[in-house]
């Protein structure tokens, strides 16, 4: 899955909050939490809503970044089963940031149409907080 974002931020800013995992969750619209269990390893607290019913998780994350190219990669497993990679390339267009993001779902569940869904809107949502910030 690809989706693309363009942001009123520079791209050293851009990049930080997408590095810094507390900045990070405090723009995410469905993570409450992250903690640090490790070097670039991470444990994220989110909650998903069916209907009005919140459901409430938490997953392990790694982070590998590279600020020379402005790249960042996070790994995540959900419920062992579900593996998720998400890669960020970072564009600096006058003042703003170009998001170019690569999202790629390895589940032996039918959740792909599913995960592409929340994603989307999610990622959505997190670029405009960051932009607000």
């Amino acid at each position: 899955m690809k989706l693309s974002f363009k942001i009123k931020k520079n791209i050293d800013y851009t990049y930080d909050y997408l590095t810094d995992m507390q900045k990070f969750a405090s723009a995410h619209p469905l993570i409450s939490k992250i903690d640090k269990i490790g070097q670039e390893r991470y444990l994220v607290h989110e909650t998903l809503k069916f209907g009005n019913i919140p459901f409430s998780f938490t997953y392990p994350v790694n982070l590998e970044k590279c600020p020379i190219d402005k790249t960042i990669v996070i790994r995540a497993i959900v419920f062992k089963i579900t593996k998720i990679e998400m890669k960020f390339y970072l564009k600096s267009y006058n003042d703003c940031t170009i998001i170019d993001e690569i999202i790629h779902f390895y589940s032996p569940l039918p959740i792909k149409f599913i995960l592409q869904r929340v994603f989307k809107k999610q990622h959505e949502i997190l670029f405009q907080n960051i932009e607000a910030n």
